[in-house]
């Protein structure tokens, strides 16, 4: 089975899923494939070292984008690697696991019986984490089969048109407004259908990860993908299954994010474009051991240590642990748990 991972100049945690798989699979009958967009070669080649199984894939826009994360700078374009992801799936095995380079695995897993389980019981997908946070596994019915729980979702509107029209498109006139004053549209509804969607630590059944990218207009539009999820459910709802492990097989990342975008917190000054680097640097002279900490987060003692090694005003300890907070508050806001 393939493992497909989104990596965006982060090689050390990149390094950190990586070794993490190895750590937990039960069995080695995997291909690990990085969908890179902008990771430094110096980075890459470390880890292809590390690794030599892997395969590394590199975006269209990767040299223009490495050109600036080099440098510790936020690249000119920010334009997102998806033909490089639906290439990757199209030419993935049937099912396959789909992570990003903030994700590791924390309990033992066996690919090859997850797929003997997918193929018998017709699942779409299997939900490897979901932080805590059973609004986004809301099920009507459930059925515990061994390593995972076979589930029936619970989406307040199945119809296709009706879901656009309540949470997706019409925003305009107040409409929304008059939806939530009438308590048809709802956050813990809306979150529901989060219930047939995620963005990563999902093993998919490829139809249906590229059936959520139809008309995607070379835009990430997560709209679009839940209203093609209902879309697909809708059509095919006597022939298909959801599923999530029994537990949280996966944890991700809340001390680092890929890039500034949603993260400009007021009143905190930090870049992460340049914390990146430096840890990244770190990471490449062996400074900075990934490692430590785990199955939890990287160690907090760790990244202080290298932002005091630096003395740099724009990365002071004090100013990155007011944006870890903000960071973990924006999840904590609608119940996920970040620790």
């Amino acid at each position: 089975m393939d493992l497909l991972i989104k990596s965006f100049n982060r090689p050390y945690y990149l390094d950190r899923c990586i070794q993490s798989i190895y750590l937990n699979s039960a069995q080695p009958n995997f291909k690990i494939k990085i969908l890179d967009d902008g990771t430094p070669q110096k980075y890459l080649d470390k880890i292809k070292g590390k690794y030599p199984d892997i395969e590394i894939y590199h975006s269209e826009f990767y040299a223009k984008k490495v050109a600036y994360t080099e440098k510790g700078c936020a690249p000119k374009t920010n334009k997102i690697p998806i033909n490089l992801w639906l290439k990757a799936a199209s030419e993935a095995t049937d099912y396959f696991v789909l992570l990003e380079d903030d994700m590791w695995f924390v309990e033992s897993f066996d690919l090859n019986d997850l797929k003997i389980k997918s193929t018998k019981d017709k699942l779409l997908f299997v939900k490897l984490f979901w932080l805590g946070n059973n609004k986004l596994i809301q099920c009507k019915t459930q059925t515990l089969k061994e390593t995972i729980v076979v589930f029936e979702p619970d989406l307040y509107i199945k119809n296709p048109g009706l879901y656009k029209f309540v949470f997706y498109k019409y925003d305009c006139f107040k409409i929304r407004k008059i939806l939530k004053a009438l308590k048809i549209h709802t956050f813990n509804r809306a979150l529901s259908y989060y219930s047939i969607y995620s963005t990563a630590a999902v093993m998919f059944k490829k139809e249906y990860f590229l059936t959520l990218w139809n008309d995607h207009g070379n835009e990430v539009d997560e709209g679009l993908q839940l209203y093609n999820a209902v879309k697909y459910l809708n059509t095919n709802a006597t022939k298909i299954a959801f599923a999530h492990t029994k537990t949280e097989i996966v944890k991700t990342g809340f001390l680092s994010s890929a890039t500034n975008q949603f993260k400009n917190y007021q009143n905190v000054q930090m870049d992460m474009f340049l914390f990146n680097k430096t840890l990244n640097d770190a990471w490449l002279n062996v400074s900075f051991d990934v490692m430590q900490n785990y199955p939890n987060d990287l160690c907090s003692l760790q990244i202080e240590s290298i932002l005091e090694r630096v003395n740099s005003q724009d990365l002071r300890v004090s100013e990155w642990k007011k944006w870890v907070n903000c960071f973990k508050n924006q999840f904590q806001s609608f119940g996920c748990k970040t620790e």
